[in-house]
């Protein structure tokens, strides 16, 4: 509690908000996010259990992964109008986070625990030229390639990058193991403790850090440049001089 008050915060509830008959009480008293406003094109307060914001050059969304996102639901309908709103010219950067993995090689929680999830949304992330997806649940982490549609997929046809970085620390422990042999798509795993920092440089480059929480090696485990290729040549020319840092504790 006395260091968590200073930094600002913007979370989504998981499957441990919920589970044991907690119903998200707990997570929506000390952790009020705010509700979004006719963006599911009814004109209603939504839910706070899905909402966007914008930060610098990013628009961020954030979802619940535990409601009904089918198409034509509340939830869908509110993604769609969002990810057609944003203006790339202004926020050239467009992240999503949510609880569930789509994309995960990990024994624990395999990839059909989000299946249904990614089946509706996941053609609205492609069109809309998603950069970044951040989950947990998996007790671990593991950064993927640029993927879609199940696999690999070019950037430019759409391919989203997917970290799942849930190893902030739980007494449940790390997850493992990890399904064997790794796929194509998946650049790095490891089950370790760690977290994650986010710094935007530009409209089109960005940089990744994870950092293995071992007490004994103090520099990042990865460093990763994200780039944002200008596949469109209409594409808005955006020139943004911020620096922007994320800590990402999913």
């Amino acid at each position: 509690d006395p260091l968590s008050p200073p930094a600002p915060a913007a979370v989504i509830g998981g499957n441990h908000e919920f589970d044991l008959g907690e119903a998200w009480v707990g997570i929506r008293t000390r952790w009020p996010m705010p509700a979004s406003k006719g963006k599911d094109g009814s004109g209603r307060v939504t839910s706070p259990m899905f909402y966007s914001y914008e930060t610098g050059p990013v628009h961020i969304l954030a979802l619940c992964s535990y409601m009904d996102s089918s198409i034509g639901s509340p939830l869908y309908r509110f993604v769609d109008a969002d990810l057609k709103a944003v203006d790339r010219t202004k926020t050239p950067w467009l992240v999503v986070m949510m609880h569930v993995p789509w994309y995960t090689s990990n024994s624990n929680h395999r990839m059909n625990e989000g299946a249904m999830m990614r089946a509706s949304l996941e053609p609205l992330f492609i069109d809309a030229k998603v950069d970044l997806v951040v989950t947990g649940h998996v007790h671990a982490y593991e950064r993927t390639f640029h993927v879609g549609n199940g696999g690999r997929m070019d950037q430019c046809d759409g391919g989203i990058m997917h970290i799942t970085i849930g190893d902030g620390g739980n007494r449940e422990g790390l997850a493992l193991p990890w399904l064997d042999p790794q796929p194509d798509w998946s650049a790095l795993r490891e089950a370790s403790y760690g977290y994650g920092i986010l710094q935007i440089d530009s409209a089109t480059k960005a940089r990744w850090e994870w950092w293995r929480n071992d007490g004994t090696n103090w520099q990042p485990a990865e460093n990763v440049v994200l780039e944002r290729r200008q596949c469109d040549e209409e594409e808005a020319e955006v020139d943004v001089e911020v620096k922007l840092e994320v800590d990402v504790v999913v």
